[in-house]
């Protein structure tokens, strides 16, 4: 005969009948529940897992970004407006480049630059009016490939300009150099009283250098000087480099502009080293009950003197983190399920 369940008071129940949820189905829903988070807390911590370690494995301490690699410069100087064009200034201006080859292709160039502005007989390197001289030095791993400065500044008159550019190319022996073409001196040094002193002299188009064209129009000179003189001194270059300055330069009476541009190359030999390698000798020595006391290596963090502790690796810290995170919450609620089942006597269970 089928046993009827009953109620906690004692009282018997039909099969259709309902009454109060017998407590072992209270125990076995909250025992669901737990085991639902539980499901959810593990959840979490796998998939928190998963996606940290793929950056764990691919990203090493001490990794950086690539450094950025920089463009071939062209150096600008002493223009407008950084300078004035007005009339009664001393200006004295220089660019120094030193381009550098290799055998094997490599590049890399220094610049050095001046800047001198004062008042009209005011001489370097006295710059009151750009509180200079203002000199700077740059790197690079491209070539230098032109300069211009010195062009279109003080035409008001009154006024001296001195401009220099120096160029030095370091190449391999066997490389060919170029001719340097001139185009200077067209067009200037008008006006009565007026001196010039070009060399060499030359109008080419599209030439190495160009140079005080267009310049000192307004007759006379100041203090005495040449008008206009203006040399290039090296007849080949090695090395693509272009000048432009001192055009259209102190076009104001009473002035006079000195400008020179000078190419030199140095031809490197090539440097090959031999290397001689001699056969080690191996010697078996005898076995020996000499006991050797251990060295601890130095080197990077990951080896020698506790290196494995001296390291950082963030990602790992932060993965050891998380599991300690996810034990704490499983040990959590496994206690809080244990202390309930104390409180309710276990499950009740009545045929």
């Amino acid at each position: 005969m089928r046993a009827q369940k009953r109620f906690h008071d004692g009282r018997r129940v039909s099969p259709t009948e309902t009454g109060p949820t017998p407590r072992n189905a209270i125990g076995r829903e909250s025992t669901r529940r737990e085991g639902v988070i539980l499901v959810g807390l593990l959840t979490v911590f796998s998939m928190l897992t998963w996606m940290a370690l793929p950056i764990a494995l691919s990203a090493p301490a001490g990794a950086s970004s690539p450094a950025a690699v920089d463009t071939a410069p062209a150096i600008t100087q002493c223009n407008p407006p950084d300078f004035p064009i007005t009339a009664g200034f001393q200006v004295t201006c220089t660019v120094t480049v030193v381009n550098n080859t290799t055998s094997t292709g490599a590049t890399s160039s220094t610049v050095t630059t001046s800047a001198c502005l004062a008042a009209a007989g005011v001489v370097f390197p006295s710059c009151p009016l750009n509180s200079g001289p203002i000199t700077s030095t740059t790197s690079s791993t491209q070539l230098v490939t032109s300069v211009n400065q010195c062009n279109g500044i003080v035409t008001g008159g009154g006024s001296n300009v001195f401009c220099n550019v120096t160029v030095t190319n370091n190449v391999p022996v066997g490389t060919t150099a170029a001719p340097v073409t001139v185009d200077q001196c067209i067009g200037s040094a008008g006006g009565g009283g007026s001196t010039q002193a070009c060399a060499p002299s030359g109008s080419t188009t599209s030439a190495t250098v160009t140079q005080c064209n267009g310049s000192v129009t307004g007759g006379g000179t100041y203090a005495s000087e040449t008008t206009l003189g203006c040399t290039v001194t090296g007849d080949a270059s090695a090395l693509p480099v272009t000048v432009n300055q001192c055009n259209g330069t102190a076009n104001g009476g009473g002035s006079a502009v000195t400008c020179m541009t000078t190419m030199t190359n140095n031809f490197v030999a090539t440097t090959t080293t031999t290397t001689t390698t001699t056969p080690a000798t191996t010697t078996t020595a005898p076995p020996s009950t000499t006991t050797v006391p251990s060295v601890i290596p130095l080197g990077a963090p990951q080896t020698g003197a506790g290196g494995a502790s001296r390291s950082d690796d963030s990602v790992w810290i932060a993965l050891g983190v998380l599991a300690l995170v996810g034990a704490g919450a499983a040990m959590s609620v496994a206690l809080r399920r244990r202390r309930v089942l104390a409180a309710r006597g276990g499950f009740d269970r009545h045929e």
